[in-house]
Order: C-alpha cells, then sequence, then structure tokens
C-alpha cells in the first residue's frame, strides 16, 4: 500500500455511524496483480492512481527499482464499474511519479502527490531521499493537464502528499511529517485562494492526529473528514475514520467505520460521491485480484 508516492474516557460526545444493513462492498472488474488505488469522481469522469506500464503490461521502475504511478481517467458505468480507461493527458512529459489526486467541483484544478527533483532528508533513516510533495494542475480544453505548479510550502527536507480539496475550494487539507508532527505522518490543512495563493500550514489537533499514520485524507460534501490510520483500536492494520468537521464539540473524537466498509485488511482512500451513499476505496483486504485494489461501495449513511 503506497504512501505513495501508509483509555476509557467518561462524558465523551462521538459521532456515531448508523450504518445500514444493506451496505455492499464490490471489487472491481479494473483491477489486477497491479496497484489501483485513490479513486475521484468528477461529473461523469473518475480518476485513479495506478502503475505506469511498458506494452507488455509490466510495471515500470525508476532508476531506484521503485515502481512509478501515474493518474488515470475513466467513465463510471453501471455498479461503480470503471470502463474506456486511460493515461491522463498532460503538456508534460516523462516519467513522474503522480497519483493520489483531488479535484475541485468544476474539474477545472487537480492537486496531487508527486516527487521533488532534489534530495532531501529522510528523518526516519537519516539519509538523503527524494521526498514527496503536493502539485497543482489547470485543465485547458484541447491541451489536457496543464501549468504544474509546485505548491510553496512544500520543502525538500519534509513529506507532503495525499491532498485533498474541501468542497467549498477554500481549504486543502493534506498529510506531511513536518517538524511539528508527532506521528510518521500527521494530518494538516491550509487555506486556498483562487488556486493561486496559500495560507499558514496548521496541523490538526491531537484530538484528530495520533502518535501512529495518519493518510489519505477526504472531505465530503456535508464536510465530515475522512482519513485513514494505523492507529489503536481499529478493526484491521489500516482502517477508515470519520470526523465532523462541523462540530463545536472539542472532545468529539475519530470514530472507525463499521465493517463492510473496514475489514481485518488495509483500508484506506475513502470517497464518497456527492448522494452520500456510494462511493470508492481501496483495499488490500482477503480475496483481492491484486496489491492495493479498487472497491465500489453502495448503501452507505452515517
Amino acid at each position: 500500500m503506497m504512501l505513495k508516492i501508509k483509555t476509557t474516557l467518561f462524558f465523551i460526545s462521538i459521532l456515531t455511524l448508523g450504518f445500514s444493513q444493506e451496505v455492499k462492498v464490490k471489487n472491481l472488474s479494473i483491477n489486477t496483480k497491479l496497484d489501483h488505488f485513490a479513486a475521484r469522481v468528477v461529473g461523469d469522469t473518475v480518476y485513479f492512481s495506478s502503475n505506469l506500464v511498458t506494452r507488455r503490461g509490466r510495471a515500470i521502475k525508476d532508476n531506484f527499482s521503485q515502481e512509478v504511478f501515474g493518474v488515470y481517467e475513466g467513465v463510471v458505468g453501471d455498479n461503480g464499474e470503471i470502463e474506456d480507461v486511460k493515461v491522463i493527458e498532460k503538456t508534460e512529459t516523462g516519467q513522474f511519479n503522480m497519483s493520489v489526486t483531488s479535484h475541485t467541483k468544476d474539474g477545472k484544478y487537480m492537486y496531487f502527490t508527486s516527487n521533488h527533483d532534489e534530495k532531501g532528508k529522510d528523518n526516519l533513516k537519516d539519509m538523503k531521499m527524494y521526498n514527496l510533495l503536493i502539485k497543482r494542475a489547470e485543465y485547458v480544453e484541447g491541451q489536457g493537464w496543464t501549468n504544474f505548479t509546485t505548491l510553496p510550502f512544500c520543502v525538500p527536507d519534509y513529506n507532503f502528499a495525499h491532498p485533498a480539496i474541501s468542497p467549498d475550494g477554500s481549504t486543502l487539507y493534506f498529510i506531511s511529517d513536518k517538524e511539528d508532527s508527532k506521528g510518521k505522518s500527521d494530518l494538516y490543512k491550509v487555506s486556498v485562494s483562487n488556486h493561486k495563493s496559500y495560507g499558514e500550514v496548521t496541523r490538526l489537533g491531537d484530538h484528530i492526529n495520533s502518535s501512529r499514520t495518519e493518510f489519505y485524507p477526504f472531505v465530503s460534501s456535508d464536510n465530515k473528514l475522512y482519513f485513514s490510520s494505523d492507529r489503536r483500536g481499529g478493526i484491521g492494520g489500516i482502517d477508515i475514520y470519520v470526523y465532523d468537521l462541523e462540530t463545536d464539540n472539542e472532545e468529539q473524537i475519530p470514530v472507525c467505520l463499521e465493517e463492510p466498509i473496514n475489514s481485518i485488511g488495509d483500508d484506506f482512500s475513502f470517497f464518497l460521491n456527492d448522494d452520500l451513499t456510494t462511493g470508492y476505496l481501496s483495499s488490500r483486504r482477503l480475496r483481492g485480484e491484486g496489491r492495493d485494489d479498487l472497491y465500489y461501495f453502495t448503501g452507505f449513511s452515517d
């Protein structure tokens, strides 16, 4: 699973989720032995991340023997299937990593995870490496994705990844291991102005972040923050959690989603359509097709 570029308290109000017995999770036919993850729907188009491959279908690797990922697009078909898949059109060439996208409602801007082209420090291994960063691209009719810009706060010595733009486009959530993080990666946010300038980066509080790893944030149309974590108390190794951003209760804590959204395997990269009942998730659960698989779910209710 790509990080790709993964006590008893009294008088605490907890967001409760009353899952319908009709929640169904389906493995998609697009899955193969390769990785498929981070599906995001914009209109009738669904974007997702997967390996870049040779003409023979083998995963391409870089000079460090690491697999290279790209962003693909397709059409949302019956029962959530993804059809007519192709690599996105972009003006920049080369095999630079692209994965884990987030899109504005009008489809004009895309934020995604990539890599620095200069080495920074690895805070865990005391060595130099190409850390992750977040870029913004603009869609121009007839050209595809163009005007690639690295967000100004993405310094080479830390990882910045997994962007998630809020429904109103005013806030970008993401993960980082920057100097004030307490886990392997924490959740952060920054204000966005016309997708051209950005405010001060703020770490989300300890009531949301844990001492473990947080990643893959997503904000639904009803302003709930979904993210993945390997914190203690979950169902599997990595689980999907939800936190209501509309709450005034500072004692609210994130809630682990129930089965079948979560499983005893790794579950991550949750996406909920605007109908708030259907969406996609990624998982390495039992009986999957490959490593990271895409799943479509229906009947969701919070």
